[in-house]
Parts: structure tokens; sequence; C-alpha cells
């Protein structure tokens, strides 16, 4: 069935999607076999295309679906409770891989292109990471020069999802002769593009099926049409389309979380230790009920994300919130699914050791956590003031966000500009305020739907407690820097003069 050809109104297409995802999914996705195989196998990829699952984001008027970023991730969740790699596959194609096409192309190249990749004649990839740039855009080498009527690009991307397999790379490239030496611009590259090189498939810890592959271009000739948005703007351009792909990314997070669960639900209920089940001992009901309210948070903060990009603004610092907790959240709850197994979470045949695998690069891959924070908690320095919130009518929470609102306030005022350069004050203001978000996402939530209600408090009595401590380590980070630079500094010293500890 072509959902996007044969759905009859905007709406019933949400739930015939998911009918025909699941159906996808129960005929066409075997995940071990996948993951052995370390790739995902040419009938998959067009089973995917014929269920319209390339069609999610992309606009009615070129062949899509025209889905909203929230139904778009409900698929995407879908997706990666069974199988992450096919998830990444079609989250990667419905957010970074094609929204600056969507948004900025030219009329013209979208009516080439935007057709194909609804269809999954092409399939998308983006392409920003440098291996010498890591999470430093500014420092990337690709260059396009403009030459005649297009542009000549030189360069190497690495890690790129999709690659080894895409139909139209998505390239942040330089352009010093448009615009000056710190211009970068996007630019859309052809598959068939003369120069345009891939790599082998990177080895990798988890989701091992999906396409990782560095893509080269050597000598690429493009007209200039290939350009996205206005020449100068691609650094613009990457932070929207990664805001986008982010909340992509979180709502693929709840997915597996999910899968670990309704695993570990099945086993501690079924199981039995002492003459009962191993779900009536006390520290397990903890570690369960953490582990859904954790996930209740989440798929908050991601909806929370979704339905904001919808309403348009900047997304950076919300989706770059729902990123860092979802993917920490899913983690977290994947390890706990695999303790809980015991030596049985252990072995392959459960498929919660894959989850926990495919999950940990979630917190690495558009835009490592450890750096969002830093970008975060310095955004809540250099703003005039945090946004004050309404009450919550959680008391304890309320006062939870009436002592961050505070904290900040006060490093503003005692370190100014130079607060943005200490990135243990920032992290740890931004991962507070992490908790804030989703605790008032989890209230929101729950004030539409009564019968959370429960699931809500305990989520928001969790977040708020760490809060709490993220904001109590605030008193420690003098020492904590003057330790950790002399400690460093006696770690590294071996290594820095050439020889091993």
């Amino acid at each position: 069935m072509n959902v996007a050809a044969d759905a009859p109104t905007d709406g019933e297409v949400m739930g015939l999607l998911i009918e025909e995802t699941r159906r996808f999914l129960a005929r066409e996705v075997d995940p071990a076999a996948i993951e052995a195989s370390g790739r995902i196998p040419d009938r998959v990829v067009a089973a995917a295309a014929s269920a319209g699952l390339f069609a999610l984001t992309l606009p009615e008027s070129h062949g899509g679906l025209g889905l909203p970023l929230r139904s778009a991730g409900t698929i995407v969740a879908e997706l990666a409770r069974v199988d992450r790699s096919v998830a990444t596959m079609v989250g990667l194609h419905a957010g970074l891989g094609t929204r600056s096409l969507v948004v900025h192309g030219s009329d013209a190249r979208r009516a080439r292109w935007l057709p194909a990749l609804a269809e999954g004649e092409r399939v998308g990839a983006f392409g920003a990471t440098e291996a010498g740039a890591g999470s430093d855009l500014q420092a990337i080498r690709t260059v396009a020069r403009p030459e005649g009527s297009g542009l000549r690009i030189d360069g190497e991307k690495s890690y790129v999802t999709n690659g080894g397999f895409a139909g139209l790379y998505t390239l942040l490239v330089r352009t010093p002769g448009l615009g000056g030496e710190r211009s970068f611009s996007m630019v859309c590259v052809p598959r068939e593009t003369p120069g345009l090189s891939v790599g082998p498939e990177e080895d990798k810890l988890g989701i091992r099926a999906s396409s990782t592959v560095t893509v080269r271009l050597d000598d690429v000739y493009v007209p200039s049409d290939h350009l996205l948005g206005a020449p100068g703007a691609g650094m613009d351009l990457a932070h929207e389309a990664l805001g986008w792909g982010r909340v992509v990314m979180a709502t693929g997070c709840t997915g597996t979380a999910r899968y670990a669960l309704d695993a570990t639900l099945a086993h501690v209920t079924a199981r039995r230790q002492f003459h009962r089940p191993i779900g009536d001992f006390d520290a397990v009901r903890m570690q369960v009920s953490t582990m859904a309210a954790t996930l209740f948070a989440m798929e908050s903060l991601a909806d929370r994300a979704a339905c904001a990009a919808e309403a348009g603004g900047d997304l950076t610092g919300l989706s770059a919130a729902a990123k860092v907790f979802c993917s920490e959240g899913a983690f977290a709850i994947c390890d706990a699914a695999l303790q809980l197994h015991g030596a049985m979470g252990f072995l392959e045949q459960t498929g919660v050791a894959r989850a926990l695998r495919d999950c940990r690069i979630t917190r690495i891959f558009e835009g490592a956590n450890d750096v969002l924070l830093v970008h975060l908690g310095a955004g809540l320095l250099v703003a005039r003031a945090r946004p004050e919130a309404p009450s919550s009518g959680h008391p304890a929470f309320d006062e939870f966000e009436r002592r961050l609102s505070r904290l900040v306030a006060e490093n503003r005022a005692e370190f100014g500009i130079r607060g943005t350069q200490r990135q243990l004050l920032t992290s740890r203001l931004a991962r507070a305020e992490v908790c804030a978000l989703a605790a008032r996402a989890s209230l929101d939530r729950a004030a539409t739907d009564p019968e959370s209600a429960e699931l809500a408090a305990f989520a928001v009595e969790q977040l708020t407690r760490e809060g709490h401590r993220q904001l109590d380590a605030l008193r420690f980070i003098q020492e904590d820097e003057r330790a950790a630079a002399s400690l460093s500094k006696r770690s590294y010293s071996p290594w820095a003069s050439g020889r091993s500890a």
C-alpha cells in the first residue's frame, strides 16, 4: 500500500501510516538479522519507500505527506521501538537530509529532487562534520569556490549517515568567494556528480546496519542553483536543520526506551526468585517506576519541542534540551533494563544489549551532549533574564524554578560574559534547566491527561531533586576547577612528552 498516494484525507493519514508502519516492521524487519548483516537490505529500503516512510515531512505539492514534525516523530518512534538502524535511516532523511532543501531550495531544485526523495528513489544525507573539526563547525575545511555559473567543491565530510547509499547530499561548506573568508554556505550535491565518492562503511558499536561513511569531494562542480538559501547563510541554515533533526532524534530515543521498558516489564513480572516475581521487590519497583517516569518526561519534552517547531521561532535551546534529555534518558532506561534482566540481558537473544548499543550514539551525533550543554548554559548567562514561568501548582517544582532563576541571575551578575567560558558552570546550569523544561512539559501533559497525574508527579519529583543537585554543585565549582586542572595536568604530562604513562 502506498500511503502517500492512497490516504484519502489528512485526518486519516496518521492512523493509516501507523498501521502501515507496524505492518512494514512485522513483515520486513528482523532487527537481529539486520544487525548481523551490517547493512539494511535493499528490500527493506524498498519496502520502507512503499510504506511512505521517506515521504513523511516532504511537502504534498512534491509527492510527500506533509506531516508536521510531531506526527513524523511518532512514526520514527515506532521504527526505533523495533530497529534503531532503520529508524536512523528514515529519521535522518526526514530531518537533516531534506529539511534545508524543503525550506530553502529553489523552485527548480525542489521540483527536481523532492518527488524522488518522497518516493525513496533518492535518500537524503547531511554532511557537516570533518575529521579535523568535530563539533567546531567554524573549523571545517571543505571549500566551494565560485567558478563560472557554479561552484567548485573540494574537501571531505566524516561520519555521514545514509552516505553509503544516499542520492542527495546536503553539505555545509566554506565559501570564501561568497561573503568573505569566514563565509559558510549550504549546498546540495547529487550522488552522480563527477568527483563525489564515498569511503567504506564504518565499523560501529551500535546502529551497525545504518550507513556511516566518509564522503569525498574532489574537484566537484555544481551549478549555482544547487546553493540553498542565501550565500553566506550556511551556518544559520545548519543550526536550523540541526534543531529540526534533534527533535526527530529525541522522538527516536523515546521509541528505543519504550522497547526497553516493555521488555523489562515482561521480564520482572514473569521471572520468579524466592517464590515470587522479582517485580514485587521494592528495589525493582523503584527502578521500574523510575524508568517509566523518565520515559514519560522524555515523551513530554520531545512533544513540547515538536510543537514548538511547528509554531516556528528559534528552536535551538529547546531542541538541544530535548536531545540531551531523551538521549541520556534512553541510555539510562536501556542500562537499567539490562541490569534487571541479569545475565539474560547480556545475551543477544533478549535484544536489550542491542538497544543499549544502538542508543549510545545519540549522546554524540547531531551535537555532542557535552557541547550542547555548554552552549545551553552560556545562553542562560547572556540572556537578559530567564523567562518567568507561571505557577505550576506543584510547590516543590515552583521553588526549584525560582532558585534556578535566582542563581542564573547571580552568576550572570558575578561573572558576566566571562562566565560563558567556565564550562563546569554552564553545564551545571544547563542540566538544571533541562530538568526544569522536562518537569514543566510533564506537568502540562498531565493537565490534559488526568490518568497520568501520578506518573507525572513522580517524574517531576525526581527531576526537581536532580535539578537541585545540579544547583547545589555550583558551590563547589572553584574547588572542582582547581582539582581538575591539577589532576589532568599530571595525567596529561607523560602523553604530552611523547611517552605513555
